[in-house]
């Protein structure tokens, strides 16, 4: 590999370049062989300097490679000898490592950020591509769409006063069937991928009320972290229930009176005024309220915080911490927003999601026109 690459290196950057390199070295176990670890490193690299999104070819101009690296990138997008699982351990044990100082943490737990994304893709072949419903309040996408349906999961960090949402895992998690017995759903899917990531500590879970189920709850409880998310406005809680009175005959009852979540904006005069905690909000003055309710989805106590924000709306919030303030609890799932910036900035700055695969069993062969087409970018 080293008639691929001009031997010229600028002295400045070489200093940039080393710690580039500490960070990467880590993920050497997850490659068979140092030859496919050395053009992970080389397209980790590209997609950080590249100049477009043009494909393979922008990653070859990015870098300033000879021709022959062209065939040696579409080899190693295909090659077995990188153990994807493998690697996504790694890279998590790598961002911890690297950004130890730097997780936000919210009683002593890293906040973690989930969120699915849904791409569009043109491609009629291609693996895992369905029509996707988009439930979003914005005018500029379309209702239905023709893509894939992935989840991605994100630490969040602070660095230099901002908030940022490091990218730790996304997978496709709709369209693609392995096995006609495999009945996982969703929510299944997304607590394999976060419990199969090797954590030190438990974390707080930081979701949008897609993911408001008791079945996604439990998988986290049972790990030891915790959860915070929205609920719909139709959900309902119970309050606990009373003591018995002397004796009854009859199990003693779980729950007590049902309440409707939406009924508690009625008490207005019992919220509590506060300056907004979200991030970036100055100067806004919201109203809040919070109590100590049984989801009986759960079966458990977990804290419930009524909104009314003066632009936003109002909203309802869970959190399974009893312990966490309910500012902290309305600040936790304002940094959710954060990995919507992610998303924009892996669609648009990076290319994470303009990739485009074909069948497996359908062996890709460059023709004469995109080999004229390759030289002609050069």
């Amino acid at each position: 590999m080293s008639t691929l690459f001009f031997r010229a290196v600028p002295q400045r950057s070489a200093l940039l370049w080393r710690a580039f390199w500490r960070a990467l070295l880590p993920l050497r176990p997850a490659c068979s062989r140092t030859t496919t670890f050395l053009w992970l490193v080389v397209v980790l690299a590209a997609w950080c300097l590249r100049p477009d999104l043009a494909g393979v070819t922008s990653l070859v101009r990015g870098l300033g490679l000879s021709e022959a690296s062209y065939y040696g990138l579409l080899h190693f997008f295909h090659s077995p000898a990188l153990d994807l699982e493998s690697l996504t351990r790694l890279w998590q044990q790598t961002l911890q490592r690297l950004f130890r100082r730097r997780w936000v943490r919210v009683n002593g737990r890293a906040v973690v950020l989930v969120e699915g994304l849904k791409r569009p893709k043109e491609g009629k072949k291609m693996p895992g591509v369905k029509s996707l419903h988009q439930e979003s309040r914005c005018n500029a996408k379309a209702s239905f769409i023709m893509g894939h349906s992935l989840q991605a999961v994100a630490v969040l960090a602070q660095a230099a006063g901002a908030y940022l949402a490091v990218p730790v895992a996304a997978r496709i998690h709709e369209g693609v069937v392995w096995s006609h017995r495999d009945r996982r759903t969703l929510l299944d899917k997304l607590g394999a991928l976060l419990g199969g990531l090797p954590w030190d500590q438990p974390v707080t879970v930081v979701a949008d009320a897609d993911y408001a189920a008791a079945k996604f709850a439990r998988g986290l409880l049972g790990q030891g972290h915790h959860w915070v998310t929205r609920v719909r406005s139709n959900a309902v809680a119970y309050f606990p229930a009373s003591p018995r009175k002397g004796k009854r005959r009859g199990r003693r009852a779980r729950y007590g009176p049902k309440s409707k979540l939406d009924h508690w904006f009625r008490y207005k005069e019992d919220f509590t005024k506060a300056p907004s905690p979200v991030y970036g909000e100055t100067g806004v003055t919201l109203r809040y309220y919070t109590h100590d309710l049984c989801w009986r989805r759960l079966g458990q106590l977990v804290r419930f915080v009524w909104v009314m924000h003066p632009t936003r709306g109002r909203l309802v919030l869970l959190c399974t911490d009893l312990t966490l303030e309910p500012l902290e609890i309305i600040r936790l799932y304002g940094w959710r927003f954060k990995i919507e910036v992610s998303f924009k900035q892996a669609i648009h700055t990076v290319g994470a999601y303009a990739y485009h695969f074909w069948m497996q069993d359908m062996h890709w062969r460059p023709s004469g026109g995109e080999q004229r087409h390759f030289e002609k970018y050069q």
